[in-house]
């Protein structure tokens, strides 16, 4: 730590009451040491500095954590561990690269780069590794913005980041990634034959991927849950007695999710049976032997932890991710139209690319022509193709206001030479990646489980740059006073 005082007050008086304590460093290529940690502390202004950080008052409850402006080679995670920056720049390497969990990544180490003679019994666990992670990306983030992290000093190891995670993640909502003005030769192109009659057009994908965390047994209800273990928010708390079965008032009986009914009680039984080996073999008896008695009981209800829906994204089609959403409920129409208006904001009109490739883009087409809100004309300059894997295999032909108006064939500014200029099935693609989280994020936190996918974002993002600069395809980012000047048509 210094040994004089940074603040104005105290004019660089000398530090004084130097404490140590033992610790445990785990390194890149030397293993997992013991290390000593020593703080030095000034009497002027009661302030004490540690190694990353400085804390005045550090007795009070409102006592603050300020780390130093740059990031350290030696992070403390926690008070009796420390990690290398640079084994932690692996871990996230790792995390966005191959989709490694910190369970794995903490028994890596520990198989591969923990060193056999090390003098400690001390194992790496995915605790430190987690710790890591979210406190760099913080550091990180705080340098890029030219902000030094403060956090609570007084809070858990657990609870202490919250608050700067949910600020970032407020940040990052709809035009917070670094790439979300991104542009590049494979996602924006000239057409036109001459230079009077060309024009630059650009193009996005939007689709949905089965990521989800647990929510609110509530319907929609976007309320963050107390904790992972609880089936409802604080506002629907009370309905954790409520039967499970849709319907009905009556409390459910302790032990059991459902009321005393018969019929709601054999549905749970069932239920439950379901999980096991035995009720399967009996159902697949039942159709060998062609018994038409069927055995499920016909009821609706929820035994579960609800889940949302699933993860929005929005991908240019050069494969840069600029926006990520939570669909709680459904992926609904209203909801693509609210995250497409969030992620291309109007007061950057310019953002809003030439073409919007979705799936379900006739239904969106048609929401559109129906709306009486104003905003909701701006997106009538854009088009709104249908991808043409879709649009071949899951549109009905006799749709004709699809065809008309969706059909990529009703673009064909969207050819050259009978290719199609834009990646449009890119957003399928990501999804691959994208989905491959699902199992590490899904009991994480709300904060934590936000952070962490659009950390995941933001390295992927830095990465495929690199990789687009390396094939000549120009990465860079759409002027400000571009993005500011309205849509152009197209002649």
């Amino acid at each position: 730590p210094p040994t004089t005082c940074s603040t104005d007050i105290c004019n660089s008086a000398l530090l004084t009451k130097r404490q140590e304590y033992q610790a445990t460093l785990f390194t890149l290529h030397r293993g997992i040491l013991p290390i000593t940690i020593a703080s030095m502390y000034c009497q002027h202004c009661h302030t004490t500095y540690h190694h990353n950080y400085k804390v005045r008052n550090a007795s009070s409850p409102l006592a603050q954590r300020e780390y130093y402006g740059e990031i350290p080679d030696l992070i403390m995670v926690s008070q009796h561990h420390v990690v290398e920056r640079q084994l932690a720049v692996l871990w996230e390497v790792q995390m966005f690269l191959s989709h490694t969990s910190a369970e794995a990544a903490s028994r890596i180490y520990n198989e591969a780069l923990r060193t056999r003679n090390d003098d400690t019994e001390v194992l790496l666990n995915p605790v430190t590794v987690w710790d890591a992670f979210f406190l760099h990306a913080l550091l990180r983030d705080g340098t890029k913005h030219q902000v030094c992290l403060s956090v609570p000093h007084n809070e858990t190891n657990v609870q202490r980041l919250n608050v700067a995670l949910e600020a970032r993640n407020t940040r990052m909502a709809g035009t917070g990634q670094d790439q979300w003005a991104h542009a590049c030769r494979d996602c924006m192109k000239v057409v036109g034959t001459s230079a009077s009659s060309s024009c630059r057009i650009s193009a996005c994908v939007t689709d949905g991927v089965t990521v989800g965390h647990a929510c609110c047994g509530v319907h929609d209800c976007k309320i963050p849950l107390a904790n992972q273990r609880a089936w409802f928010c604080p506002s629907h708390n009370d309905l954790r007695f409520a039967c499970a079965v849709r319907g009905c008032d009556e409390k459910s009986e302790t032990g059991w999710r459902t009321c005393t009914e018969t019929a709601h009680r054999g549905y749970e039984v069932e239920r439950r049976a379901q999980g096991k080996a035995m009720f399967t073999l009996k159902v697949r008896l039942a159709r060998t032997s062609d018994q038409a008695e069927s055995i499920s009981v016909k009821i609706r209800g929820r035994l579960s932890r609800r889940w949302t829906h699933n993860e929005q994204l929005m991908v240019r089609c050069c494969s840069i991710i600029l926006s990520r959403a939570t669909f709680f409920g459904s992926e609904a129409i209203t909801s693509v139209k609210e995250f497409i208006h969030v992620t291309f904001p109007v007061h950057y009109p310019g953002s809003l690319p030439s073409y919007i490739f979705y799936d379900n883009n006739c239904l969106l087409r048609r929401h559109l022509a129906g709306s009486q809100n104003p905003m909701d004309a701006r997106l009538n300059n854009v088009g709104l193709p249908v991808d043409a894997f879709h649009a071949s295999r899951k549109h009905k032909e006799s749709d004709a206001f699809c065809i008309m108006n969706c059909s990529p064939a009703a673009f064909p500014e969207l050819m050259d030479e009978n290719k199609w200029i834009f990646n449009s099935s890119v957003a399928e693609q990501v999804n691959v990646w994208f989905g491959k989280y699902q199992p590490i994020v899904k009991e994480m936190p709300v904060l934590r489980y936000n952070f962490f996918l659009d950390e995941m974002i933001s390295l992927r993002n830095d990465w495929m740059v690199r990789k687009l600069r390396l094939d000549g395809k120009q990465p860079h980012f759409i002027p400000l006073e571009d993005l500011e000047m309205e849509l152009a048509l197209m002649s």
